[in-house]
């Protein structure tokens, strides 16, 4: 196999996730500039104003700036959450009982997109319905999201025989 490396990067750049927030986001921005201008109190709706603003553009930016990254090589599987996971975490290769790709359901198996966990397992999904289910031994299995899943069952097959 050489020295092979499968690399994968997911945000929420162009997804649903985002329309969705610009979806609430914007109607609570014309209504508060609505208020501010039709007001005769402007100072106090000023202030509301910046304050929500202010909460509107860092929920954007903290969503803008997840990412999970995903990186196979030779010594394991590396993964992080940035910003809630900035380090990477490995989980070694010879500690791997098995890694399998899995259709799965994140809503009705973990409530939800993003850092989950159930009763056997702990996922880190962004978007889509594809993860990569690496058994370690540990107590809990990790579940990362993958858009590639294809192409990751392809590299597996190489990865677990090297």
């Amino acid at each position: 196999m050489g020295n092979r490396v499968f690399n994968e990067s997911q945000s929420y750049r162009g997804t649903w996730v985002i329309y969705l927030i610009l979806l609430v986001e914007l109607p609570t921005l014309i209504l508060m500039l609505i208020l501010f201008f039709s007001s005769g109190e402007k100072k106090e709706i000023g202030f509301a104003l910046i304050f929500v603003v202010s909460i509107l553009g860092l929920v954007l930016s903290l969503i803008f700036n997840i990412k999970l990254e995903t990186r196979i090589d030779g010594t394991g599987i590396h993964f992080r959450y940035f910003p809630f996971i900035r380090n990477w975490r490995l989980i070694p290769k010879n500690s791997i009982i098995s890694t399998d790709v899995i259709s799965l359901n994140p809503l009705l198996d973990f409530g939800g997109w993003g850092m989950k966990a159930n009763k056997t397992t702990k996922l880190f999904n962004i978007t889509g319905d594809q993860g990569l289910l690496i058994d370690s031994g540990k107590s809990k299995k990790v579940l990362l999201g993958t858009l590639k899943s294809k192409e990751l069952k392809i590299f597996l097959e190489d990865w677990r025989e090297g």
